[in-house]
C-alpha cells in the first residue's frame, strides 16, 4: 500500500525522542503535516536528569513550550566547579546563565514535548524499514511518500548509516559514564568536579531530588574511583540505588560532510552525536529543529547554517574531556591552577559564544505554501 500527504508540505520524522519531537514541533509551527514515526511502543525517555543551558532555552521559547519546560524544571545552576580535594576552581556561572536554565528529568521533557503535538500525528510502535532520498519511507506493510524526511534516530542512526554510508560512523571513546537521581537533595552543592582520569557533577532536580553523573577513562571504569574524592561525592554514591543508575558509554558521530541529502535531513545525535562535557546533546538537537524549519525546503541552506556550529561545539567538548578529566596528575594541577588563575572574560567567552544563540532569521516560520 502506498500513500502521499499533503503534496508540498508533508513531513516524516524518524524517531520520537528530543530532536524528533522538536522538529515536529517546528515544522508544524510552519506549515507542515508532521508525521512522527518512533519504534517503541510509546513515546518515552529512560534515562535521567537533564540540564538545558540558554540556547537550548532560547530553542524552547521559539517553540513555544520555553515557559512550561522552565516551570517543570529547576532554575539553579551549576554553583562552583571543585576539584576531587574539594578545592573550588570556579564559581562565575551567574553572568552566562543569565539567559535562561533548567533541570529536569529528561522523561518529564518527552512527555511536555509530546503534549505540544496532536496525537494524530504520532505513531509510536512504527518501525521504519526502508528510507530513499526521495522522500519515501517503508513503515510496516505501507509506503509512505512525504515531501521531507527527518533522521532523528539516535547516535546508531539508520538512516544516517544507509543514506550516508562510508561518511560517519560511531566513534567509540572507551569512557564510561553514568547517570543517576536520587529521592532526596544535596545540600550546599551544585556543580562539576574535575579529578584524574574522572569527573563528577550534581545538580538539583524537581520534588527535592538530586541528578548526578560521572565519567572515567578506561582502566577507572568502577564508582569505586570516586571512594576517597571529597563531599558530596562519597554521600551521593552512598544514598544512590545501584539498580537505578545507568551505565554506558560516551560515544561520538563526528559531523558529515553534509546534513541533508536529497529530501533527508538529519537532526540531533543522528547527524552529530557528541560527548557530554558542555552539556550541549540536547541543546544542538533543539538548535536544529528550529533551524530546519526555518530554512526547509532548502536543506542545503539547513545544512550551511548548522554545519560549521556543530563541528564547533563537538571539537570544544571532545577538548573539554582533557581538562575535566586529565589522564595524568601534574595536567590535573596545571588545570587547577589555571581555571583559578584564568581572567573572568576570557573564562567566560567561550560559553557567552555558546549561549548567545538566537532563531534563524526565516524563524518564526513563513505561511504555509
Amino acid at each position: 500500500m502506498s500513500r502521499s500527504l499533503s503534496p508540498g508540505r508533508s513531513v516524516g520524522i524518524v524517531g520520537g525522542g528530543i530532536g524528533g519531537l522538536a522538529s515536529a514541533i517546528a515544522l508544524r509551527n510552519a506549515g507542515w503535516q508532521v508525521t512522527v514515526y518512533e519504534r517503541a511502543p510509546e513515546f518515552t525517555e529512560v534515562g535521567a536528569g537533564i540540564s538545558l543551558f540558554p540556547n537550548a532555552i532560547t530553542a524552547l521559547d521559539a517553540l513555544g513550550v520555553g515557559a512550561a519546560i522552565q516551570a517543570a524544571g529547576v532554575g539553579e545552576g551549576p554553583g562552583e566547579v571543585r576539584n576531587a580535594a574539594g578545592r573550588v576552581l570556579f564559581t562565575r556561572w551567574a553572568k552566562p546563565l543569565a539567559g535562561g536554565f533548567t533541570v529536569l528529568h529528561r522523561a518529564d521533557l518527552i512527555s511536555l514535548l509530546v503534549q505540544a503535538l496532536p496525537s494524530d500525528c504520532l505513531r509510536p510502535g512504527s518501525s521504519v524499514d526502508e528510507v530513499t532520498l526521495d522522500g519515501t519511507l517503508r513503515v510496516g506493510g505501507e509506503t509512505m511518500r512525504h515531501d521531507l524526511i527527518v533522521g532523528a534516530d539516535g547516535v546508531r542512526s539508520a538512516i544516517r548509516q544507509r543514506l550516508w554510508p562510508g561518511d560517519t560512523a560511531v566513534r567509540r571513546t572507551g569512557i564510561t559514564a553514568w547517570r543517576g537521581v536520587l529521592d532526596t537533595p544535596v545540600p550546599e552543592f551544585a556543580g562539576g568536579i574535575f579529578g584524574v582520569h574522572a569527573e563528577f557533577g550534581v545538580l538539583p532536580m524537581p520534588g527535592g531530588r538530586t541528578y548526578f553523573f560521572a565519567a572515567a577513562h578506561p582502566g577507572f571504569d568502577s564508582l569505586d574511583h570516586f571512594a576517597e574524592w571529597a563531599s558530596p561525592v562519597p554521600e551521593v554514591l552512598a544514598a544512590a540505588d545501584p539498580a537505578r543508575i545507568l551505565r554506558d558509554e560516551f560515544l561520538e558521530v563526528l559531523v558529515p560532510r553534509t546534513l541533508a541529502l536529497g529530501k533527508v535531513a538529519l537532526v540531533g545525535d543522528s547527524a552529530h552525536a557528541m560527548r557530554p562535557e558542555l552539556g550541549q546533546g540536547a541543546a544542538m538537537a533543539l538548535e536544529d529543529a528550529v533551524t530546519l524549519a526555518g530554512h526547509a525546503p532548502d536543506l542545503r541552506a539547513y545544512s550551511k547554517a548548522r554545519r560549521r556550529r556543530v563541528r564547533a561545539v563537538s571539537w570544544i567538548s571532545r577538548q573539554m574531556t582533557h581538562n575535566n578529566m586529565p589522564n595524568s596528575r601534574w595536567r590535573a594541577a596545571v588545570r587547577d591552577v589555571g581555571t583559578r588563575a584564568v581572567p573572568e572574560g576570557v573564562a567566560l567567552a567561550p560559553m557567552s559564544w555558546l549561549f548567545r544563540w538566537h532563531a534563524p532569521a526565516p524563524y518564526p516560520p513563513m505561511s504555509p505554501l
